[in-house]
């Protein structure tokens, strides 16, 4: 398959203006419904490291297609976010399919490498403001730039989220009070922005000067922005590293003046919080469709039924956040 895919790349790349040759075509991730690969391209003069991003083409209510979301980069990176510079966009099965091209950015995603590795030690002084800043900058582009990009209201997210829990026919008291005490919350405060949607250690690239792009948009939508920040700040995504509320590696305060340092927004840490529960929850529903997708029979996975347990542990962190003074 990497014979013909390599051949397919560079008649792609030839319909696009860049001649030459593909080679060290190395699959970084496969799934059912998307892929990515690593690739070296070189022509006469240079040689570069590109990044194939391969979609199964078929519309789906959580992720756009890639041909959307390449262009959606494109856009977002005209804002001054750090965002890969997209090199060639398929949506047309005589190419690629539903696929793009972008260069490779230099760095390391491993949320464990990141947090514990000396070469990223002064990264990790700066990562919270800049993560902020980064933000802002995706939240400040022209909605009316996205007429490809779904609009979720976070209400309307809310009731699909409680009627997702609710079919799996699994009461779980702390999950039925977290949606009871988000239905009492004022979601009003901000007006929509482009959401990234899965913004967190794992979708973003850091190198040793801090981060280096956003990566992964496939979850874009336009909605509340918060919505951004509070799933950066759920204890999930914290990986061990409880104490430091920003991805297990920065404080809320910084992050919240790297946000508005760009966006000149003011976001106090009781507003974070409703988010906070919020993701947390969601992240809880999340997980209970994994588990269920092996449990059901879908699908055979001993990593899907691994992921139930952390369904207990976003129960321990809505408890915690929500009697217990949590952050």
């Amino acid at each position: 398959m990497s014979n013909d895919l390599q051949l397919k790349i560079e008649e792609f790349l030839l319909k696009n203006g860049k001649e030459g040759k593909v080679s060290k075509l190395i699959p970084l991730t496969g799934g059912a419904s998307a892929e990515t690969w690593k690739f070296t391209f070189s022509d006469n003069k240079n040689t570069e490291q590109l990044i194939l991003r391969k979609g199964s083409g078929k519309k789906s209510p959580l992720a756009v297609l890639k041909s959307d979301e390449a262009e959606i980069q494109q856009k977002v990176r005209s804002s001054g976010a750090p965002v890969p510079e997209i090199v060639a966009i398929s949506s047309d099965d005589k190419d690629l399919g539903d696929a793009y091209l972008m260069n490779l950015i230099p760095g390391e995603s491993i949320a464990r490498k990141i947090l514990r590795d000396n070469k990223f030690s002064e990264a990790r002084q700066k990562l919270a403001f800049q993560c902020g800043e980064a933000l802002a900058k995706i939240h400040s582009v022209d909605t009316n730039d996205f007429n490809q990009v779904p609009k979720k209201p976070i209400r309307e997210e809310l009731e699909r989220l409680n009627l997702t829990y609710k079919s799996f026919n699994q009461p779980l008291p702390v999950f039925e009070y977290a949606f009871k005490w988000l239905n009492q919350q004022d979601f009003t405060t901000r007006k929509d922005a482009l959401v990234h949607g899965d913004f967190r250690l794992g979708n973003l690239m850091i190198d040793e000067s801090g981060l280096a792009a956003v990566i992964d948009w496939e979850m874009v939508s336009i909605g509340n922005p918060m919505l951004d920040i509070g799933w950066m700040c759920i204890n999930s995504w914290r990986f061990g590293q409880s104490e430091k509320v920003v991805g297990g590696f920065g404080d809320l305060e910084e992050f919240l003046e790297g946000y508005s340092s760009i966006s000149n927004e003011e976001i106090d840490n009781e507003e974070v919080k409703i988010w906070q529960v919020l993701g947390t929850l969601r992240w809880g529903v999340i997980c209970l469709i994994q588990v269920y997708a092996h449990l059901n029979g879908d699908i055979n996975s001993l990593e899907k039924a691994a992921i139930g347990r952390r369904v207990s542990e976003t129960e321990i962190d809505l408890v915690d956040l929500l009697f217990l003074g949590g952050k």
